[in-house]
C-alpha cells in the first residue's frame, strides 16, 4: 500500500497539467490557478485518510478545485470590493471576440463563481445538470438555472458562443466542448 505522499506525487507527476489546467478555465489567471491547485492539494492530502491510487486522487483534488473556487469567492462577497473590471467585460464586437479563445475565456471568467462553475463542469468536463447537481451539492434546479443565467450572461456581454442551456438534462455531444484538449476553442 501506498503512502499519502506517493499517491500525491504521482498525481502531480501524472495528472498535475490537467488539474492547473481546469483551474486556469476557473480563475482566467495563472497564479490563481496554481493557488487554487494548492489549496486544493492540501485540503485533499492534509488528512490522513486522503484518497489512494492516482484516479482517486484526481477526481478528489478535482472537486476540492471546484469547492475552494467557490468558497474562495464566497468569502470575499462578504467582504465585497468595487471590481474594476467590469468596463472590461464588455466586448466592444461580441461577433468578431467570439473567435478568439481569449474572448472566450474573458467571457467564462466574467461569471460569477457558481455559474462559471457550472459552465465549466458542464461544457469542459461535458456533465449533464444532475451530475453537476450531485459533485456541487445542489438541486439540478438550481443547477439548471446557474446554466441558464451564465449562458443569457455570456450572449448578453459578449455574444453567442453556441451554447444551449435546454442540453443540459441530458448531457452533450462533442460539438458543445468549450475548450478542447490542444487549447483550441470550438
Amino acid at each position: 500500500m501506498s503512502s499519502w505522499r506517493d499517491t500525491l506525487e504521482a498525481v502531480m507527476r501524472e495528472r498535475g497539467g490537467a488539474l492547473f489546467a481546469y483551474a486556469y478555465v476557473l480563475t482566467g489567471d495563472g497564479d490563481d490557478a496554481q493557488d487554487l491547485v494548492q489549496e486544493a492539494l492540501v485540503r485533499a492530502f492534509r488528512r490522513r485518510g486522503a484518497p489512494q491510487g492516482i484516479d482517486a486522487a484526481h477526481v478528489y483534488v478535482k472537486r476540492a478545485i471546484q469547492t475552494t473556487f467557490i468558497d474562495t469567492h464566497r468569502r470575499a462577497q462578504a467582504r465585497p470590493q468595487r471590481d474594476h473590471r467590469e468596463a472590461e467585460r464588455i466586448a466592444p464586437d461580441p461577433t468578431a471576440a467570439a473567435d478568439t479563445l481569449d474572448a472566450l475565456m474573458d467571457a467564462v471568467t466574467s461569471l460569477p463563481p457558481r455559474e462559471r462553475t457550472c459552465i465549466v463542469m458542464r461544457y469542459l468536463d461535458g456533465l449533464n445538470a444532475t451530475a453537476i447537481a450531485e459533485e456541487l451539492g445542489l438541486a439540478p434546479g438550481s443547477v439548471r438555472r446557474y446554466l441558464h443565467d451564465g449562458i443569457a450572461t455570456l450572449r448578453r456581454t459578449h455574444g453567442d458562443f453556441g451554447l444551449d442551456p435546454s442540453d443540459a438534462a441530458t448531457g452533450g455531444g462533442s460539438s458543445t466542448v468549450i475548450i478542447t484538449s490542444n487549447g483550441g476553442a470550438r
